[in-house]
């Protein structure tokens, strides 16, 4: 492990080597201050998710925690290092260091795809309407169609009253149909980046009258209206006949824009050149998730695209990095490479024909989530010692239980007398405790998982033997023991997780339509700060 001061770190930024920068605190916490381009990737989730996030175990990362008393990004490193990473630093003193240098922290999640959404707004003026107009042409009985571009979820949840479905990327595939509809289109999604990336695509896809729902359902809820939910008027399918013309429309753009496409023969070397961890090749399928569970590439990941653009730091945090999209054909694939060259991405590819393309030369696919067993398993079950359901019960007046899940996963159901402790911070509270208090832990989490991690941690810090509940919480419940749900001894003031503004109420969604409408001027702001 490397310590990196901050002088040395924004010349390794600057540096244009492959790198990828983590921020290693729980994302609630990197929420409210982080560096700008670091991606959240909170210790409990390391090896979860490092092997997808950065394939190529030579590649320079640098973690960053808080500083001060906080070690977590050490832990990481120590982590990272024992899975076969060979450039692993440290941000010497955190993003406590950064900031009393002089550096800007900023706030939010997903930030530059964020920042883009607001460029794309000013730089391309894309066409808006405020909530009054669209409820006035509902009063009015106006002509106009309501598509709602965020998930399946999402839509199923509550929409903008009379929104038809029309999910992300989905749109490369409804333009055509768009395109005769002879009557005004409103874009929408929660808040702004979704909806302004959409409009400009039906734009670019020869869409006339489109425009941006301005401030999506938040805004709606803000004005004082209800959203629709239960059933809604449905979801746009494409028209068939459209479909070779769609896939021309779109790929056009993309390769205007400097994507690449993949004959299937390079794409399975670069797929083996990523399995054997010697290139940063990102696998992103942009279908929706019931495709993808349905058949997709062995190590590729299920992100449709219109996620896949607004949350790009979360799946590709080396940005030099080879993107490789991949859908049936090459419409939805085309869309996202095309807006992933415009946010800046270097390398970024279409697997040419697809799916369809992909298994007629014979590659291989498989169903499922395609989730993988996290990395270091093995050796975490080794050092792990495991007490059985019925075993703890009998002793249960005697232990402790500590549940290291998530604060939201642990109040919503743990065994009776547990307390909760951010998986991050357990080596250092383990620490503190008496050789009697360490004696009566036993830990647990959902299903056990993350616990034999932790308890594999403690070992390794010099606590071996702590036991951990066999199946966690939910092998508790299957052998018929007594739950709980609600507070739990450590979850007051949990801050581990963000709330989502649309979660947050009318005040948190007010501030953050704010902030995220002045983006543009801070970032600018402090990047002529941190020049100076």
């Amino acid at each position: 492990m490397i310590l990196l001061s901050v002088p040395e770190l924004r010349e390794w930024l600057e540096s244009g080597q492959e790198h990828a920068l983590f921020d290693v605190r729980e994302a609630g916490e990197a929420h409210r201050g982080h560096i700008f381009g670091a991606s959240f990737l909170p210790r409990r989730q390391i090896e979860f998710r490092i092997a997808a996030l950065v394939p190529d175990r030579g590649t320079a990362i640098c973690l960053v925690d808080g500083g001060g008393a906080d070690r977590r990004a050490r832990y990481a490193a120590g982590t990272l290092e024992r899975l076969g990473y060979r450039q692993v630093s440290v941000l010497d003193g955190g993003t406590e260091a950064w900031a009393a240098s002089g550096q800007i922290l900023v706030a939010g999640s997903n930030v530059p795809s964020k920042l883009f959404g607001e460029e794309v707004q000013e730089g391309q003026h894309v066409p808006h309407i405020d909530v009054a107009t669209l409820k006035q042409w509902q009063d009015e009985g106006r002509d106009h169609l309501v598509c709602d571009i965020r998930s399946p979820e999402e839509y199923r949840s509550s929409r903008i009253p009379g929104a038809r479905g029309a999910f992300g990327t989905e749109l490369a595939r409804l333009a055509p149909s768009l395109r005769g509809e002879g009557r005004p289109i409103v874009v929408h999604c929660s808040g702004r980046t979704r909806s302004i990336v959409a409009c400009q695509t039906l734009r670019l896809l020869g869409v006339p009258d489109v425009h941006a729902l301005e401030n999506g359902t938040m805004g709606w809820r803000l004005a004082g209206y209800p959203l629709e939910r239960g059933q809604g008027a449905g979801v746009l399918t494409p028209d068939p006949a459209f479909a070779a013309q769609s896939e021309a429309d779109v790929l056009a753009l993309a390769l205007q824009a400097g994507a690449q496409r993949l004959s299937c023969e390079q794409f399975e070397a670069w797929r083996q050149e990523r399995a054997d961890g010697r290139a940063n090749v990102y696998l992103v399928d942009v279908r929706q998730v019931p495709e993808f569970v349905d058949g997709h590439v062995p190590g590729s990941i299920a992100v449709p695209g219109g996620l896949a653009i607004q949350r790009a730091d979360e799946f590709v945090p080396v940005r030099a990095g080879r993107v490789v999209f991949i859908d049936n054909d090459e419409t939805r694939s085309a869309l996202a490479a095309y807006w992933y060259r415009q946010m800046g991405f270097a390398q970024v590819y279409l697997l040419q024909g697809g799916l369809r393309a992909w298994q007629a030369a014979g590659g291989m696919t498989e169903t499922g989530r395609g989730r993988e067993q996290p990395l270091g398993w093995d050796e975490a079950v080794e050092l792990a010692r495991t007490i059985a359901p019925g075993q703890l019960a009998q002793h249960m007046a005697s232990m402790q239980v500590v549940n290291v899940d998530t604060s939201a996963e642990a109040a919503k159901t743990h065994l009776p007398g547990t307390d909760w402790i951010r998986y991050g911070d357990l080596e250092e509270r383990v620490a503190a405790m008496s050789d009697a208090q360490r004696a009566r832990l036993v830990l647990t989490c959902r299903d056990g998982t993350l616990s034999t991690m932790a308890a594999a941690n403690l070992a390794r810090a010099g606590w071996p033997g702590v036991p951990v509940l066999a199946g966690g919480v939910a092998a508790w419940r299957s052998a018929g023991f007594e739950l709980e749900q609600g507070a739990i001894g450590g979850l007051a003031g949990a801050t581990d997780l963000v709330v989502q503004p649309y979660d947050a109420g009318l005040e948190e969604m007010q501030r953050y339509l704010a902030w995220e409408q002045q983006l543009i001027q801070q970032i600018r702001q402090q990047s002529s700060a941190s020049e100076r």
